[in-house]
């Protein structure tokens, strides 16, 4: 299958790299630790009136480190902003292929790399010098990895949104600067939604950023209920419905001007 393929070949390419991406394992690693430091002073001496303990938060910041990786630190608009300025997004579009699962495809394969070589040894990093969280149930386990497989797939439709959008901004880093900080904020890897002011903790629950980061991590951490995998689901179909029809609608727009 051609998705499989793409898969496999971005995969293999991103392999080529392995020792150097070693170097940003070690500062994503030095940034959980400071952020664990900040956290530590701040709850210092009020750990009874809050929803986390130190070690909660401990083993927030080291799993939403590891997630970071399969989740936020996605090529910006997937590349597809670079394809409308050089034209060839006109004949990736002619191809007998669903043109969105072509570019997820190969960003997939990235992921899967970033997976296995940066997620997890970050989260032996962490498992070595401050613990790394244990689920106490078993089934914890696959809940985990169906809410970080969500988490993906939100994660890959946002940025594609952003990259489709390209055909008609031409630039879309306002875009990208603007979609990582609401995922840093609003998905809960800096403060966790709990700590956020009440009607903003709220509403961004029911956002899709909380699915990219903030969900996963307090379903593996068991501090979730599982209905918070519906609304990964929710969101997951609404993007990736939105992103069809706008794929749509920029078919038609490079046809009719002729690209």
């Amino acid at each position: 299958m051609v998705y499989w393929l793409l898969f496999r070949k971005s995969f293999s390419r991103n392999m080529q790299y392995r020792l150097s991406h070693l170097i940003n394992n070690a500062a994503s690693a030095i940034f959980g630790f400071v952020y664990i430091a900040i956290w530590s002073a701040v709850l210092t001496g009020k750990e009874q009136n809050s929803p986390f303990s130190i070690m909660d938060m401990t083993f927030y910041m080291g799993a939403s480190q590891c997630i970071l990786w399969m989740t936020v630190f996605l090529t910006a608009g997937l590349g597809i902003q670079l394809g409308v300025r050089n034209g060839s997004i006109s004949l990736e579009l002619a191809r007998p292929t669903n043109y969105f699962f072509y570019i997820t495809s190969q960003e997939a394969g990235r992921i899967g790399y970033n997976a296995l070589f940066r997620s997890l040894p970050i989260g032996l990093i962490f498992t070595i010098t401050v613990g790394f969280y244990i689920p106490a149930h078993p089934p914890t386990y696959g809940y985990t990895l169906l809410s970080v497989l969500l988490a993906v797939g939100i994660s890959l439709n946002i940025f594609y949104l952003i990259g489709i959008s390209s055909c008609w901004t031409i630039e879309i880093s306002w875009a990208h600067f603007i979609n990582l900080t609401l995922m840093f904020s609003l998905g809960g890897q800096m403060v966790p939604l709990t700590f956020l002011p009440g009607p903003l903790s709220i509403v961004a629950e029911w956002l899709p950023f909380a699915g990219v980061v903030y969900y996963p991590v307090m379903i593996f951490l068991e501090k979730a209920s599982l209905s918070v995998l519906l609304i990964q689901v929710g969101w997951f179909l609404v993007l990736l419905l939105l992103n069809q029809w706008i794929t749509f609608l920029a078919r038609q727009k490079i046809e009719i001007q002729g690209g």
